[in-house]
């Protein structure tokens, strides 16, 4: 008789299906049980790069050619609500968005008030399709708003985003399951998204999502406190952030080789909430070259 495949529990791993990749290799469903943040760094900008590193850190989970300010949709933009409204919902195969929640908390988070308790569909434990099991999986950072600008300009539900299918380094075929979020414009709960799936593909496969990090110089920090009252962003974090790429994106500044790459809401919010003593007290950071 064939094994039993089972979904397991968060924090729980167990056998499921052969896979015919090689000789006893386990397919495995999880849940990732884990919001570890020094794990999970996908845009910090403090963070150096390494001249140990291996060919492997080259390796970027995405090559989507949009930015991520550019894949944002607002429902208020009569143009991208046009998108929306064109685009496709992805079904209950993954769950139904209709549905009623499980009864108690979603588990394998430390913030289960941000996540729906859903009951997942089909292609959760759907293994029928090789092709889905990719050594090197190509993913893009969730970002606010269920769905998300493609680089074709049509909208695409980001739903299907939360099911991650893989290979992992010892040739097994895994499944991981990441809760919806309540809200999908509460960035904390993206932000959180965001931290899980970059886990579950830095842990299993040899994927890194950047090569390279720049970290913040003395133009950027000496700005960054200007724009700084009583340690938080004067006219809050989506200006700052949006006033802080115009200033920077693109530019070579002295002593720099590379240009500024753009900064996100978690790389900034990092950067304040790391020097936040000094900057509290109008002292600009030292860039440690």
């Amino acid at each position: 008789m064939p094994p039993i495949r089972k979904v397991i529990r968060p924090t729980f791993e167990q056998p499921a299906k052969r896979t015919t990749l090689r000789k006893a290799k386990n397919v495995k469903t999880v849940h990732e049980d884990s919001d570890d943040e020094d794990d999970a760094i996908f845009d910090a900008g403090d963070e150096q790069s390494s001249p140990n590193s291996s060919p492997d850190s080259n390796l970027i989970l995405s090559s989507n050619v949009l930015k991520r300010a550019e894949r944002i949709l607002d429902p208020g933009n009569p143009d991208h609500a046009k998108l929306i409204a064109a685009a496709t919902k992805d079904g209950s195969e993954y769950y139904d968005s209709d549905a009623d929640e499980l009864p108690g908390n979603v588990k394998g988070t430390n913030r289960p008030h941000l996540f729906r308790n859903v009951k997942w569909g089909s292609l959760a434990t759907d293994y029928s399709n090789p092709g889905d099991f990719m050594a090197e999986p190509e993913f893009t950072q969730f970002v606010p708003g269920r769905f998300e600008l493609l680089p074709d300009g049509t909208a695409s539900d980001q739903k299907k985003k939360l099911i991650i299918k893989l290979t992992d380094k010892q040739h097994r075929q895994r499944i991981f399951l990441n809760p919806p979020p309540r809200d999908w414009n509460n960035q904390d709960a993206i932000t959180a998204l965001n931290k899980r799936t970059v886990q579950q593909i830095r842990r299993n496969t040899s994927v890194r999502f950047r090569g390279v990090v720049e970290p913040y110089v003395k133009d950027e920090r000496e700005w960054i406190l200007a724009h700084l009252t009583d340690g938080k962003p004067t006219n809050g974090w989506k200006k700052f952030v949006n006033a802080f790429n115009r200033e920077f994106e693109g530019k070579t500044l002295n002593g720099c080789s590379a240009t500024r790459p753009e900064r996100s809401h978690s790389s900034l919010t990092k950067e304040v909430e790391r020097f936040g003593d000094m900057y509290s007290k109008g002292v600009v950071p030292k860039t440690v070259s």
